[in-house]
């Protein structure tokens, strides 16, 4: 009996220390993931460094638009008018269909990729006989190419982050990137720290667009997490209001950037492009940048 009783005490602390340990190495992940992706604080954008520099540069025209999920092939010609009257260099075409029954078989970014001389890199699902998702486009040659499953959540849809690597000039290379993360807030926080993981050790500059799907007027987890990480290309007083066309009073395209060596200035702050013909429900996004070039 007593033996009994010494060998039951034995294993009920061998339990007890096993539940503290996994309990201490648990919430060291934890606090190392979090301490990884501090997010920064949106009272305080980071503002990029007035730069004084007169080397030689490339401007980068940067758009980001929501190909509209219930446009029929008629408004098409259109949504691409409204796209060529900006010209931009880097382009996300996102919730874009590629040969969908919707779209009636219109290989919609290719459409677009023809028309205005960009190279094309789709990160997509099957969807209607087609793809549905995240189309990034460049006037410069593409490199390289990523085409990432963010993570999935219970009740969500499939989220993408399409994102390529170009050569702006002989030597000189930055990454351009595009999401739309899930609506479901619970959803954003992985899918946010995903992205933060496939572009945190990338030497080149980032500029990342896209719909974060979150306000900056009451932020949640991925807004937060992406702050501080990436610089956003909107002034302190806020990001632009692109939704709804008749009445803006949110923000559904952001444009923010990451430039560990400085390469990076930021010439025009992120701003609506207010077309009215637009057949969309969201107005573009727009900013400029200008790339240091080798000397």
């Amino acid at each position: 009996m007593k033996i009994w009783f010494k060998t039951l005490i034995i294993k009920s602390m061998k339990n007890v220390i096993f539940v503290i340990v996994s309990i201490f190495v648990v919430g060291s992940i934890l606090y190392s993931c979090r301490k990884s992706y501090d997010p920064g604080d949106w009272s305080e954008l980071p503002e990029y460094p007035i730069d004084e520099y007169d080397g030689p540069t490339k401007t980068l025209k940067v758009m980001s638009i929501n190909m509209n999920l219930g446009s029929t092939a008629a408004n098409f010609p259109t949504m691409v008018n409204v796209i060529k009257a900006y010209n931009p260099d880097l382009l996300l075409l996102r919730q874009c269909d590629s040969k969908t029954t919707r779209a009636s078989g219109i290989d919609r970014p290719q459409v677009i990729a023809d028309e205005l001389g960009l190279n094309l890199f789709m990160k997509g699902r099957s969807y209607q006989s087609g793809q549905f998702g995240n189309a990034v486009l460049s006037k410069f040659p593409i490199t390289e190419t990523l085409g990432l499953d963010l993570t999935k959540g219970s009740g969500g849809e499939q989220r993408m982050l399409a994102m390529i690597k170009v050569e702006v000039e002989d030597g000189v290379f930055m990454y351009f990137a595009g999401t739309e993360l899930e609506t479901i807030a619970d959803d954003r926080r992985p899918q946010a720290i995903d992205i933060i993981r496939a572009t945190q050790d990338l030497e080149e500059p980032v500029i990342l667009v896209g719909n974060f799907n979150e306000q900056e007027r009451a932020p949640g987890a991925a807004l937060e997490y992406l702050k501080g990480s990436f610089t956003f290309a909107c002034p302190a007083t806020g990001c632009a209001f692109n939704s709804p066309k008749t009445a803006p009073a949110n923000t559904t395209d952001y444009i923010t950037y990451q430039d560990p060596d400085e390469l990076l200035l930021l010439d025009k702050n992120a701003a609506t492009f207010t077309q009215p013909e637009s057949p969309n429900n969201f107005f573009p996004v727009v900013a400029e940048f200008r790339i240091k070039l080798q000397e």
